[in-house]
Parts: C-alpha cells; sequence; structure tokens
C-alpha cells in the first residue's frame, strides 16, 4: 500500500513541477479603413496545412501541459463556440509553414470528426481541421 501511495505521489508531484509551454500567435484582419492596393502585396496562391486533436475521455493529453495555437482578431468561427481549438491550431500549422507573411486571406477550414471507439465521442475523439487560404506580403 505504501508503495502505491509513494508512486502516486510521485506521479502528482510530476505533474505539478513538470513544465507548461504555451505558444500563441496572432494576426490581427486588415480593417477597411486602409486602402490596399495590388501592386501593395505580395500575394500567394492557396496554401494548406492540417491541425489534428486527438481526445480520449474529453483530454487533449498531447496539448495538456503545452500549447501552440494562432488566431485571426476581428473573425469569428466555430471555435470559438465550442472548446475545440483545433482551427486555431490549424492556423498556427500555416504560419510556421510559411513564416514571413503578414495577413492570412479568406481562409477556409474543413473539418473532420472521427469517433473511433463504437461512435462514442466521449471515449475517444480525433479532429482534423484542414485551413486553406492564401497569405499576403506587403511589399513597403
Amino acid at each position: 500500500m505504501k508503495k502505491y501511495l509513494f508512486l502516486f505521489a510521485v506521479l502528482i508531484a510530476a505533474v505539478i513541477f513538470g513544465g507548461c509551454v504555451s505558444t500563441h500567435s496572432t494576426i490581427t484582419s486588415s480593417t477597411p479603413q486602409i486602402e490596399l492596393k495590388p501592386e501593395h502585396l505580395e500575394v500567394t496562391e492557396q496554401r494548406e496545412a492540417t491541425g489534428v486533436t486527438t481526445r480520449i475521455f474529453g483530454i487533449d493529453w498531447e496539448r495538456l501541459m503545452n500549447s501552440r495555437s494562432a488566431s485571426m482578431r476581428g473573425t469569428v468561427y466555430s471555435s470559438m463556440i465550442s472548446f475545440d481549438r483545433t482551427e486555431e491550431y490549424a492556423i498556427y500549422g500555416l504560419l510556421k509553414q510559411n513564416e514571413g507573411y503578414d495577413m492570412v486571406m479568406y481562409p477556409k477550414f474543413t473539418k473532420v470528426v472521427r469517433k473511433p471507439v463504437m461512435g462514442i465521442g466521449a471515449i475517444c475523439t480525433i479532429t482534423e481541421v484542414k485551413v486553406s487560404a492564401r497569405l499576403a506580403k506587403l511589399k513597403f
């Protein structure tokens, strides 16, 4: 019994004193007061990235102690309503794959939710979000 209590105490101490990392990138959507002309921007073709979240018993164990996400201010999409941040992880992946761009233009999200354990989402849920968008860089 003491052995199990000791192992439990070590596990709790590891969780409490373990490191946590949180990385968040933010892009502000362009406002209508700024007049940008096509010659001011270098625009890419459609770029894509994917974000995947695996939740077991409702917990994303991979990102329990760290988080890497991104968001676009002034934009409301489904992850603002729910607790699923997979869209933010997809945007983060898009920004990391294409560093140096200033704007994400017209993002489109495709979301696939799989529940591999007898279709019960409370046990295991795998969410995959694919984002495709044009990226732009200011030429100034």
